[in-house]
């Protein structure tokens, strides 16, 4: 396996900072990786690396304004949107189409990272996809007592700081990075909203293809995650109307833990549970023969 350091241009001249983790030999596939919110890629090191030992191509990379893909101009920061985290994963994937042309395309979204898929034009060229612990984010559909954390963290942690600031400054109370006051308003736009950013489609939301995604989606959620729960799952994936749909509830008992919640699932005491189950997701949907075909599911309403 090769690392390599890389930097993606997005349309509108951000840099975006990424790993190239290479299988040495024929891969399986190409997979591109979006981390979750204020997360950097670093946390996901291990968990990628385990992909590409088993065959695959992984491009883990950061959103604008996370991490390595920071601009220095404070302005061009704080002016930073959830949609611009769209056109990112756009750019990772057209980057990924041209540097790859011979392999299938795959997708793996950690929370926001799978809930913006249905943002990108070009969703074309996936053959599958694989979310983890990915949900819709209305804050009053977070189980207790976390949802009070969520109306805190939503409506008044940015009217404390975003009007003196221009963002969000989490990285110093250690819970993520600093996030941009747009993108940050945005959001909470969004976690005010019953149907969270389906409310805002056609509306401050001009593109959307989620009724037009036609492939597989394997979603997993953890029993224990305050914020991507047996709600807000359903309520993201009812959305992707064409898509194949599986869902699998990991439950911490199950692999002898007390919890796991919304981020455990990349913890290297599950890389004999949970990480081979992705990895036999990812050489399914390159598969001819794949299809869920869980019509139930699909179905579900709220």
């Amino acid at each position: 396996m090769k690392e390599l350091k890389i930097n993606i241009p997005t349309p509108d001249g951000f840099e975006l900072a990424g790993i190239l983790y290479e299988y040495h030999g024929a891969p399986k596939a190409v997979v591109q990786f979006n981390i979750g919110t204020g997360m950097r890629k670093g946390f996901y090191t291990n968990f990628a690396r385990y992909l590409a030992e088993n065959g695959f191509i992984v491009c883990l990379w950061e959103y604008r304004g996370m991490g390595d893909s920071r601009p220095s101009d404070k302005e061009d920061f704080a002016a930073i949107t959830m949609q611009d985290w769209a056109i990112d994963m756009r750019a990772v994937l057209d980057f990924l189409e041209s540097r790859y042309p011979d392999w299938p395309k795959l997708m793996i979204g950690h929370s926001i990272g799978g809930q913006l898929v249905g943002l990108m034009p070009n969703h074309h060229v996936l053959k599958g996809m694989v979310m983890i612990t990915a949900s819709t984010g209305t804050w009053w559909r977070h189980t207790f007592p976390y949802r009070l954390k969520s109306y805190f963290f939503f409506n008044i942690l940015p009217a404390l700081t975003v009007p003196f600031l221009g963002y969000v400054p989490v990285k110093k109370m250690k819970i993520m990075e600093d996030l941009p006051g747009a993108l940050m308003l945005e959001w909470r736009e969004w976690c005010n909203s019953e149907n969270y950013l389906f409310d805002f489609l056609d509306k401050s939301i001009p593109y959307n293809a989620y009724d037009k995604l036609a492939l597989p989606i394997k979603a997993y959620w953890t029993t224990d995650d305050p914020i991507a729960n047996a709600v807000t799952v359903p309520a993201l994936l009812r959305h992707f109307r064409k898509a194949d749909i599986m869902t699998e509830a990991i439950r911490p008992a199950d692999f002898g833990l007390k919890q796991i919640g919304h981020f455990g699932l990349f913890s290297r005491k599950l890389k004999t549970q949970f990480w081979t189950k992705v990895v036999a997701d990812l050489e399914a949907m390159v598969s001819t023969t794949l299809t869920y075909n869980n019509p139930a599911f699909k179905k579900t309403t709220l």
